[in-house]
């Protein structure tokens, strides 16, 4: 069998001749780079201008402007004391009708929402100082003592729970 008689033959060498010239010939002028990286850029290429639009330009980037709005009204009523110094109060009461395990025990859950209140650690060391827990007393009125900043008069009555608790001692 001759090839050149076999013209089917002939027709798919030809097209798979032209595909391989096509495949060969499509390669050049390609630029390869390394994966990952941006490719340099065209010395040829031109850059093309898009203008940005504007609010002045596009109406479609216009913010819509809203009309002012009305603080709204809130009543002024007397302010409400916080948990802690209702707390307060209540171990004071408790304190002078003589209940003192309850009255510690309101000034602790006082504490946990107020841990820096001066008063309600007094409090506390004038409960120790009762129930005579020397060493409570006296490390309960430093503590007030410290956080009581520049008040004297707080200062003072720790300083009085704390002598009061030392003479015991």
């Amino acid at each position: 069998m001759d090839f050149r008689q076999n013209t089917l033959a002939l027709r798919l060498t030809r097209s798979l001749l032209s595909c391989f010239l096509l495949l060969i010939s499509g390669g050049c002028g390609v630029q390869y780079g390394v994966i990952g990286q941006p490719a340099p850029p065209d010395r040829y290429a031109k850059p093309i201008l898009v203008p940005t639009p504007t609010p002045e330009t596009d109406p479609a980037v216009r913010q819509p402007s809203l009309p002012p709005v009305e603080a709204p009204t809130i009543p002024t009523a007397e302010p409400v004391p916080e948990a802690s110094q209702l707390l307060l109060a209540s171990a004071r009461t408790l304190r002078q009708e003589g209940d003192l395990a309850r009255a510690a025990t309101t000034l602790e859950r006082a504490l946990r929402m107020a841990p820096n209140d001066p008063y309600l650690w007094h409090e506390l060391a004038r409960v120790r100082l009762a129930e005579e827990e020397w060493q409570q007393a006296i490390q309960l009125a430093n503590r007030s003592r410290i956080l009581a900043g520049d008040d004297d008069k707080l200062r003072q009555q720790n300083s009085e729970i704390i002598a009061a608790a030392s003479s015991h001692l």
